[in-house]
């Protein structure tokens, strides 16, 4: 979607990491950006889920906004 003109946040989990890294210069964008949340997502309840979303929300708008900011230059 980035190169689509798309402002994109990753959220990935800290086991997938260098898996993350890995793919990301694979793919030629080394630099690009992503969010790391623990792991285990699947088993939060509702609750425990929001106040891990609401922990992460500034880097996904500084990611976000980054991305736009560069393609507006």
């Amino acid at each position: 979607m980035e190169r689509l003109g798309v402002p994109t946040a990753s959220i990935i989990t800290h086991v997938f990491l260098n898996t993350a890294k890995a793919m990301t210069r694979m793919m030629g964008v080394p630099d690009f950006g992503f969010v790391v949340a623990q792991h285990p997502l699947s088993s939060l309840t509702d609750e425990e889920c929001k106040s891990r979303a609401a922990k992460l929300a500034p880097e996904v708008e500084r990611i976000l906004l980054e991305s736009s900011a560069r393609d507006s230059e």
